[in-house]
């Protein structure tokens, strides 16, 4: 496993869009997550508050809620992670490096190795990201700041390495199946972001049908919306088993197509 994560990551200092990507991933995703307060302070201003966010009440960045918030709000930057993640996959067809691996003697499960150690690599960075992140805010903005505090609800951020984990499995199948980056963007966008959304928004909403069996769906309901609570609404500040089991099965079956994909196409 260390040889063939090692064998992907050789590529990246030859591939200057991996580093600028990841590089950008990296500053816009700091640059978001440490404006968060100064958003929402302008927010109350413009409401005519008259205080400041630390005043408000509202403990956003309190280390009891701050896990669950910050990992909801970063939700989104998994798309860039998955955009990575198909470069890689389809580059690899283009260049014909894929061949030249398997020329090399990288056996064709090896080959899909490497890809999904990319996956873990990148979640695991994500995680990290998000560790960063939220001891920054919460050190600074949290009125508490006990070690206790600090690791109650971190499960949140094993859920959202878990939900990138999933989400880019999905983007290693459709990458592994269309095998163009253009066309694989656009399509994994456009279903990731709007197809899918709109069509599960459309029978929930307006059908009262089940949506919870669609993957991406799936996916975004391991960690929930948590902000109604701050008006008194009822949330679900946990991760659920059944939905990291709904998501955990959709992962699996990507993965096993991609495998099945690799081994049996001609490359």
């Amino acid at each position: 496993m260390i040889r063939s994560l090692k064998l992907e990551l050789l590529k990246f200092p030859n591939y200057r869009p991996f580093q600028i990507i990841l590089g950008l991933y990296t500053l816009v995703y700091f640059a978001i997550g440490l404006s968060v307060h100064w958003f929402v302070n302008w927010i109350l201003s413009e409401a005519g508050e008259g205080e400041s966010f630390l005043k408000s009440g509202l403990p956003v960045f309190d280390f009891v809620d701050l896990w669950q918030n910050l990992a909801y709000i970063v939700f989104l930057f998994k798309v860039v992670l998955a955009f990575i993640v198909i470069m890689s996959v389809c580059l690899e067809h283009s260049y014909r490096t894929i061949r030249q691996n398997f020329i090399d003697g990288l056996s064709r499960r090896e080959f899909l190795l490497t890809k999904v150690n990319l996956i873990l690599f990148l979640t695991l960075f994500s995680g990290l990201l998000l560790t960063v992140l939220g001891l920054i805010l919460g050190l600074m903005y949290s009125p508490v700041k006990a070690f206790p505090f600090i690791v109650m609800n971190m499960e949140f951020v094993l859920g959202h390495m878990f939900e990138v984990f999933c989400y880019l499995s999905f983007a290693l199948f459709l990458a592994t199946l269309i095998r163009k980056t253009g066309f694989t963007i656009v399509l994994f966008t456009l279903y990731t972001l709007a197809i899918e959304p709109i069509a599960t928004a459309v029978m929930e909403f307006e059908y009262k049908l089940p949506v919870w069996y669609f993957p991406i769906e799936a996916i975004n309901n391991i960690v929930r919306v948590p902000f109604p609570k701050y008006i008194f609404r009822e949330v679900q500040d946990f991760i659920a088993m059944q939905d990291l089991l709904i998501a955990g099965g959709w992962a699996a079956v990507f993965l096993f197509f991609t495998y099945r994909l690799t081994l049996t196409r001609d490359v």
